[in-house]
């Protein structure tokens, strides 16, 4: 379908004055990152939970499925980027998306979490297809919403207040999981009380069938979010040169780049390391594996090259990947988000055996989400403020590094000690509320960096890479949670009852919640070090690039 201008937004969310967005755009857009808490926050604080002890997967078993998962991301995600920037519809480039993918989101993240009447290799299986189905549909729906924030605007600072509000938005779908997850799954299952040591204990009688349901009302609430996300925006920003090459010539580079071989044959072997540990009864199978797929990439390479000799069109593709990878601070942030990410997924991981195990009452890990949920929005709140007077760079740094510190102070705690495990809580998450705003805004301006160097826009491999980072620091921290309590000897229910667990499991689950995570998010705030975008160097890509766009006309 021929471009042209998009439309299909209502008439007061095209206030475009300065850049300006109207107050009903910017809360219909952040409503998207609602939808997707519904489905990520879920997955961050309940998915290993649910693997090892309602549908029956070993710790280890849960933790290499997150790892071995991702490697079709090394596929998907620079795919669906290449796609959504090449997609044009009368509704823009982005947007469409919104509507195709949000069923097929719906319908596999439900899929993940119904258990079926299968044997332990059968079910093994289900979970490895569920679970990339659903990273799938993550990845189809979530790159070019994230890659919509970059074209709804030009406006830097504008950019920062619109991810202001789709992180408030995202922190209440994330508080909606966290305070009514467990409360559903004990409705949808069903509960009961008996008598433990003398102490009435309420269990849920069908954990799994409460999760089915939990997770169905959370896709049918995620699908009428995204709609209304959909109908209020607006894409507004265009290329000012938008020439692109042929999927043939694409297709030449994709099979005969050395350098994206190497990059995705490199991380494949180092995802497969990851997944089993470093096992050293794995590495030399792993290590023959990377030799003979660089035989078969030689083969591939040599084929290509005859086949299309005939082609001399240059690839657009070629020329957005080889710009990613000069893009100095995207590289930057895409090491922040797999450090960041990792930290905080090991921790969420452990937030939930921490209190039922280490403190004796799952019951307290809802209040203590809710009330860090909370203070994390009104630490958002300072975003626009704090950014003005201390720039992005070192408020990134401050904010990473004082979370990392309060985080590590959870090592001193015993388990009576709620009321400090609260205060830390609030005070971290308050500190810790404007790093995502920060963060999805910092990636909107390296596609403005790169347009600025290059005078080429590729904003959906932008985020696609992005989201990239972020799913493999999801993974690695997802994989550790279980690799974790494999390596502290965590004891799984047996027949649906809990059991004892040792001293050693305990003091494990205390260094998951503190000492781990904090570890991350320090080496995180190093590396925002080499971040090289100054708040001028905004400003001069700003201007510079809104005088290009007065010049030069867009080609339809």
């Amino acid at each position: 379908m021929p471009y042209s201008e998009p439309n299909g937004a209502t008439a007061a969310a095209k206030t475009v004055s300065n850049g300006q967005l109207s107050v009903g755009e910017k809360v219909g857009y952040g409503l998207g990152d609602t939808a997707s808490n519904l489905y990520w926050k879920t997955f961050e604080f309940f998915l290993v939970y649910f693997y090892t002890d309602v549908f029956g997967l070993t710790a280890k078993s849960a933790g290499t499925l997150m790892l071995v998962t991702r490697i079709w991301d090394a596929i998907n995600d620079p795919f669906v980027g290449y796609l959504s920037d090449r997609t044009r519809t009368t509704w823009g480039r982005f947007r469409p998306y919104l509507v195709w993918m949000a069923l097929p989101f719906a319908i596999t993240g439900t899929l993940t979490f119904f258990t079926p009447d299968l044997g332990p290799t059968g079910k093994l299986i289900y979970a490895y297809v569920t679970y990339t189905l659903v990273m799938m549909m993550y990845t189809a729906i979530n790159i070019p919403y994230g890659a919509l924030m970059g074209v709804i605007t030009s406006s830097s600072i504008e950019r920062t207040s619109v991810s202001t509000y789709r992180f408030i938005a995202a922190f209440c779908g994330g508080i909606v999981v966290q305070y009514c997850t467990l409360g559903m799954v004990r409705y949808f299952g069903g509960s009961e009380t008996i008598l433990v040591d003398g102490v009435e204990k309420e269990i849920v009688i069908n954990e799994q069938m409460g999760f089915f349901w939990t997770m169905l009302v959370f896709s049918v609430a995620a699908v009428i979010l995204f709609l209304i996300t959909f109908a209020t925006t607006t894409e507004r920003v265009q290329p000012a040169t938008d020439v692109k090459s042929t999927f043939r010539a694409d297709l030449k580079f994709v099979l005969t780049n050395n350098l994206l071989h190497q990059l995705m044959l490199g991380g494949i072997a180092f995802l497969a390391c990851l997944a089993t540990a470093f096992s050293a009864s794995t590495l030399i199978p792993i290590l023959a594996s990377y030799v003979t797929l660089n035989l078969l990439m030689l083969g591939v390479r040599k084929y290509a090259i005859h086949r299309f000799a005939d082609s001399t069109e240059a690839s657009t593709f070629e020329s957005d990947f080889i710009d990613l990878l000069h893009n100095r601070p995207w590289m930057v942030l895409f090491g922040f988000g797999l450090l960041q990410l990792s930290g905080l997924f090991v921790r969420g991981g452990a937030i939930l055996y921490y209190f039922k195990y280490y403190c004796g009452d799952a019951g307290l890990a809802p209040n203590f989400w809710v009330i860090g949920s909370f203070a994390a929005i009104a630490g958002m709140l300072l975003t626009k403020p704090l950014t003005r007077i201390f720039g992005k760079k070192a408020l990134m740094i401050g904010l990473n590094a004082g979370v990392g510190i309060l985080c590590g102070c959870f090592i001193f705690l015993k388990p009576d000690q709620v009321n400090a495990m609260l205060a830390l809580q609030v005070a971290g998450s308050f500190i810790g509320g404007p790093i995502p705003v920060l963060l999805w805004a910092m990636y909107a301006d390296t596609a403005d960096y790169s347009e600025w160097r290059t005078h080429r826009r590729a904003t959906g491999l932008v985020f696609a890479a992005a989201t990239f980072s972020q799913k493999m620091g999801c993974a690695v921290g997802a994989a550790m949670t279980g690799f974790a309590l494999d390596f502290y000897s965590y004891s799984q229910p047996i027949d649906g009852v809990d059991q004892l667990q040792s001293d050693t499991t305990l003091n494990g689950l205390c260094m998951m919640m503190s000492v781990i995570p904090a570890g991350f998010l320090l080496a995180a705030a190093a590396c925002m070090l080499f971040y090289n975008i100054s708040h001028s160097l905004e400003q001069q890509i700003e201007a510079d690039l809104q005088a290009r766009k007065a010049t030069e006309p867009t080609v339809a």
